[in-house]
C-alpha cells in the first residue's frame, strides 16, 4: 500500500503515485470494486504501457483494447480536511477512474494531463485501504483523434501520476488539467517587459473568503524583481477570477535558443499570514514574429528556424518514458544544434516543456487530428477539448511558439483508407468548416501564438480552402524519397510563395529512410541505403539555406519510431531519424551537427558502412566538419587536405587494402578515427589470386547488406567470368507490405521479377547455393515457376504464395557441383505469371 507524506508547513502537497501498481489485460467484470482480488495481476510501475514491444510482432495489428490497473492509497491523517485529486499527465486513450467502487471520472484523449477530484471518495487514516481503478481503452474510436496514424497508438498509464493535496481555498484543479493559473508578456522589447497573471482560485469552504493574491518575479539567482499584491473576494463553493500587472522588468534578460534565461513567478493564495496555496511558474522574456518575405524573428532579430520533430517513443519501453528520457531527448536534438522543434503529432510529456523551456529549443505543438476526421459533433467536442487541454496545460512556457490543430487531414478518406484524391466535395466542405473552426478557436485560446496546420503533396488543400486557414501553412514535402527528385523539393516551395506571397511556408517535414546494414555506392531513390539518406538530406539542406523566407524547416524525424502495419527494410518501424529506435545516431545527425552547431568537430561518416566490399580498392570516403581544412589518412599516409564544401562535407577517394584499414580525419586539434574492414571481390570469380570462397548477392538494387556474418553485394547484369541476372526487371516491395520470418529483410525488399537465369562463374568444385525468395503480390496459383541449379531441379513447380504467403521470407538450398568452367546457373522456368528472385548466396564446401 503506497502511503502519503506531507511537507510541514506547506499549504499543497504533491508527489507521484508511480509505484504499486497491479495491471490486468482486457476487460473484468467488476475489476473497480474492491473486494475484487488482484493479486494475480502483473505488478507495474508508471509509466506503463501494454504494447511496449507487440507493435513489432509479426502478426496482422498490435492490441488495442482494454486493460486495467489498480492501485492502493493509504492517506494519513495529517491529509484530513484537504482536498484531495488525482493528476494524470497522460492515459492513451480513454480512461475510467474509480474510487473505492464509486465513478471518478472519464477522460477521452490519449495525449493531455487531466484532473479528478477525489476527496468524497477516499478514506482517512494510516490503515485505510483506497483502491484506486482505472479502466484504459485504446480502442480506435471514430469521435476521438486520432483515426487513423502513422505511429503505435500505445495503450496504457504511459505518463506520471500524482496525487495532489490542497487547502480548501486553492488555485483552480479543474480548468482542463491546467494549474489555474497563467502568465502572459503582452510587451516585450530590450528595454522594458510586462507581465499580466491571471487565473482562477476555487474556494470550496463553507463560508466566503477574504484573501489576497500574491505573485513575486525572481531572477535566475533567486533576486526578487517584481511584485504585485492583490485583494480577491471568494464566495463559498465557487470559482473566482482575477488579473494582475506586475512592475515591469526593466531591462529583462531575453530568453532565447542561445540564452534561454529563465525567471521564476511564484504566485500565492494568501489568507491573513498563511499562505493557502502557491504556484511556480517559468517566465522567459521573448517577443516574435512570422514574416512570409522575411522569414522568423525573435527579439527582432532574423533566426532560421532549425527543427526536427520528435515522436515520444523508444525501444523497449513503447511512449512510457521516463522523465529523464525525455529530457535526453531534447538534449540530444540541442546538441544536433537545433532550435525548433515540432512535437508530432500530438501533446507531449510536461518534461519535454520544461526541457525545451531550459534549453532554448522553441516549440510547435499539436493536437493530434491525423489523416482524416469524422464530421460529427461528438467529434468536433472532442478535438476542442484536447485543443483547450494543450494550450492551457501547455501556454506558460516560452518555448512554445506554434500550435497546431491538425496534419495531413486529406491524405484519407472519408471511408476510412487512404486516396490520392478527395472526391466527396461535402466532406472537403466538412473538412474546410471543421478546420476554420478548429483556428479560430486556438486563436481565441491563446492569440500571442501563431496557428497552423500542414498538408502534403494534394491539391485539395488548396481546392477546399482549408489551406487558406491559419497564420502559417505546413508543408509536408518529400520529393526524391516516395517520388521525383531532390530539386523538386526547391520548385515546389517557390511555386507555392509566388502564388501566395503573402502566406508565410513552413516546411514542417522532410526526410528520408535508411537501414544501418544497407549502403550503395550507386544509391538509388528508396534503396534504404545510407548514402542516398544523406544525399537527400544535404540537397535539403542546400535549398532551405537559399531560401531564408521559409518561416522554418523541421527534419522528419529525430528518431525512428514505430510504424505499425508497414513495410520498407525494418518492418513496423518508420526509418527516417537522425538516430536509430535505441537512440544511436546515424551519419546524418552529424551532417546536421557540422552545418548547425558551432563547436568545432569533424566526424567520418562511415559509422553505418565499416564493412565493405567492392572489386575496387578505390571507396569514396565522406567527412562532416564545420571547420576551414580536413586532412584525412588511410593507415597513416595522409591523402591531403580538403575545405568542406557548402553544406560542410568533403570528400576523399581513399585507397583502402584486403582487411582492417583506420581511418583518422584531422581538423587541427580535432580528429576522428574509424576502423573500416574492406574485403577485395575480383570481377572474375575464378580469379586464382583470390581463392573464392562465398558471395551472396542482394538481388535486384545495386545496394550492399551486411549482416551478422556476411556482406551481400548488389546486383548487376551477367557478364562472362562474373555473376549476375539474365533477363527481368529490378523491382521492390510495397513500402506498406511488411516482410516477415526473418531478420534480414532487406535481402527480401527488393528482387528481380522475369528473370530467366541468375550465373555465376565460380571455379570447379563443390557449392551450397541458398535462394531467398518472398511473394510480393501474388495469390496462390498467380505465380508458378521452375528453378533448377546445374543440373538439380529445385522445384518444378514453385508457388510461394501457396506454400508460404504473401510477404514470407524462405530459403531454399541446393548442393551442386560447378565442372568443366561452367560454373553455376540458376534456371528459371515461367509455368504461370513471371519468376522472381530475392537473393542468392553461394558458399564453396
Amino acid at each position: 500500500m503506497l502511503s502519503a507524506f506531507s511537507v510541514a508547513g506547506a499549504q499543497r502537497v504533491e508527489y507521484t503515485i508511480n509505484a504499486g501498481w497491479r495491471y490486468h489485460a482486457d476487460g473484468l467484470n467488476l475489476a473497480e470494486k474492491p473486494a475484487t482480488p488482484d493479486e494475480t495481476w502483473e505488478r507495474v510501475s508508471i509509466p506503463h504501457t501494454w504494447n511496449a514491444t507487440d507493435p513489432f510482432d509479426d502478426r496482422p495489428s498490435y492490441r488495442r483494447g482494454v486493460g486495467w490497473y489498480r492501485n492502493h492509497l493509504a492517506i494519513p491523517e495529517s491529509m484530513r480536511g484537504k482536498r484531495l485529486s488525482l493528476h494524470f499527465e497522460g492515459v492513451n486513450q480513454v480512461a475510467d477512474v474509480f474510487v473505492n467502487n464509486a465513478f471518478a471520472g472519464r477522460h477521452s484523449g490519449g495525449y493531455t494531463a487531466f484532473t479528478i477530484d477525489i476527496t468524497r471518495l477516499v478514506k482517512i487514516g494510516a490503515n485505510a485501504d483506497n483502491v484506486v481503478a482505472v479502466q484504459v481503452d485504446n480502442s480506435h474510436n471514430p469521435y476521438i483523434a486520432p483515426l487513423s496514424v502513422g505511429f503505435a497508438l500505445y495503450g496504457g498509464i504511459y505518463r506520471d501520476v500524482w496525487l495532489v493535496a490542497t487547502d480548501d481555498v486553492h488555485f483552480a484543479m479543474n480548468d482542463h488539467g491546467a494549474t489555474g493559473v497563467t502568465v502572459t508578456t503582452p510587451t516585450v522589447s530590450r528595454e522594458r517587459a510586462t507581465t499580466v497573471v491571471r487565473g482562477i482560485i476555487t474556494n470550496d469552504g463553507g463560508s466566503a473568503r477574504n484573501i489576497d493574491v500574491v505573485s513575486t518575479l525572481t531572477n535566475a539567482a533567486g533576486q526578487k524583481v517584481s511584485e504585485r499584491r492583490s485583494s480577491v473576494s471568494a464566495p463559498a463553493g465557487s470559482d473566482v477570477t482575477w488579473e494582475q500587472a506586475l512592475p515591469d522588468v526593466a531591462p529583462p534578460h531575453l530568453w532565447s535558443p542561445n540564452d534561454p534565461y529563465l525567471y521564476a513567478l511564484t504566485t500565492e493564495v494568501v489568507e491573513g499570514a498563511m499562505v493557502r496555496d502557491h504556484i511556480v511558474t517559468p517566465v522567459g522574456y521573448r517577443w516574435f514574429s512570422f514574416n512570409a518575405a522575411t522569414g522568423f524573428s525573435l527579439n527582432g532579430s532574423h533566426l532560421q528556424l532549425r527543427g526536427t520533430n520528435r515522436h515520444q517513443d523508444y525501444a523497449g519501453l513503447g511512449s512510457a518514458l521516463s522523465n529523464d528520457l525525455h529530457r535526453k531527448d531534447m538534449e540530444i536534438i540541442k546538441d544536433m544544434g537545433a532550435n525548433f522543434v515540432r512535437l508530432a503529432h500530438y501533446p507531449q510529456d510536461p518534461a519535454v516543456l520544461d526541457a525545451a523551456d531550459k534549453l532554448g529549443l522553441l516549440i510547435w505543438e499539436e493536437i493530434p487530428v491525423v489523416n482524416y476526421i469524422t464530421p460529427s459533433p461528438e467529434f468536433t467536442r472532442n478535438s476542442e477539448n484536447m485543443l483547450i487541454e494543450m494550450i492551457r496545460q501547455h501556454r506558460n512556457h516560452p518555448s512554445v511558439i506554434v500550435w497546431g490543430t491538425e496534419n495531413e487531414v486529406f491524405l484519407w478518406g472519408p471511408g476510412a483508407y487512404r486516396i490520392g484524391k478527395q472526391n466527396d466535395t461535402v466532406y472537403m466542405r466538412q473538412v474546410r468548416d471543421y478546420t476554420a473552426h478548429m483556428d479560430s478557436l486556438a486563436r481565441r485560446e491563446d492569440p500571442s501564438r501563431v496557428s497552423t496546420l500542414t498538408m502534403h503533396g494534394s491539391d485539395d488543400y488548396d481546392a477546399s480552402g482549408v489551406a487558406a486557414i491559419g497564420q502559417m501553412l505546413g508543408l509536408n514535402l518529400y520529393n526524391g524519397w516516395y517520388n521525383g527528385t531532390f530539386a523538386e523539393f526547391g520548385s515546389i516551395l517557390d511555386r507555392r510563395h509566388a502564388k501566395t506571397s503573402d502566406r508565410v511556408l513552413f516546411v514542417s517535414e522532410y526526410g528520408a529512410e535508411d537501414d544501418y546494414r544497407v549502403n550503395s555506392l550507386e544509391p538509388e531513390r528508396f534503396d534504404f541505403s545510407s548514402t542516398w539518406m544523406r544525399r537527400y538530406h544535404e540537397s535539403y539542406l542546400a535549398q532551405i539555406n537559399a531560401r531564408p523566407w521559409l518561416g522554418g524547416t523541421a527534419i522528419w524525424n529525430e528518431f525512428d519510431f514505430s510504424q505499425p502495419e508497414t513495410g520498407g527494410t525494418i518492418p513496423y518501424m518508420n526509418q527516417k531519424g537522425m538516430l536509430t529506435f535505441d537512440r544511436k545516431p546515424k551519419d546524418v545527425y552529424y551532417l546536421y551537427k557540422a552545418n548547425w552547431n558551432p563547436a568545432p568537430m569533424v566526424y567520418i561518416a562511415s559509422r553505418g558502412w565499416t564493412k565493405r566490399i567492392g572489386t575496387s580498392f578505390l571507396q569514396p570516403v565522406d567527412v562532416y566538419s564545420n571547420l576551414a581544412r580536413v586532412e584525412l589518412f588511410i593507415n597513416g599516409k595522409s591523402l591531403g587536405a580538403k575545405a568542406p564544401d557548402s553544406v560542410k562535407r568533403a570528400t576523399w577517394d581513399v585507397p583502402f587494402v584486403n582487411g582492417d584499414n583506420v581511418i583518422e580525419a584531422r581538423a587541427g586539434s580535432v580528429t576522428d578515427r574509424l576502423v573500416v574492414q574492406f574485403i577485395h571481390r575480383p570481377a572474375m570469380l575464378a580469379d586464382a589470386s583470390v581463392p573464392f570462397t562465398e558471395l551472396g548477392v542482394n538481388v535486384g538494387t545495386k545496394a550492399q547488406v551486411a549482416d551478422e556474418s556476411n556482406i551481400w553485394i548488389g546486383d548487376q547484369a551477367y557478364t562472362p567470368g562474373g555473376f549476375g541476372y539474365v533477363g527481368g526487371t529490378a523491382a521492390m516491395f510495397d513500402k506498406d507490405l511488411a516482410i516477415t520470418n526473418s531478420a534480414e529483410t532487406p535481402l527480401y525488399f527488393t528482387y528481380r521479377v522475369g528473370l530467366s537465369a541468375y550465373k555465376l562463374d565460380v571455379p570447379d568444385g563443390e557449392y551450397d547455393v541458398e535462394l531467398l525468395f518472398a511473394e510480393p503480390v501474388a495469390r496462390p496459383g498467380e505465380r508458378v515457376f521452375g528453378v533448377a541449379v546445374n543440373d538439380h531441379v529445385l522445384a518444378e513447380r514453385l508457388d510461394l504464395s501457396a506454400a508460404h504467403g504473401i510477404a514470407r521470407a524462405a530459403t531454399y538450398t541446393s548442393h551442386v557441383q560447378a565442372r568443366g568452367g561452367a560454373g553455376i546457373t540458376v534456371r528459371f522456368t515461367p509455368v504461370q505469371g513471371q519468376p522472381i528472385l530475392n537473393a542468392i548466396h553461394v558458399r564453396k564446401n
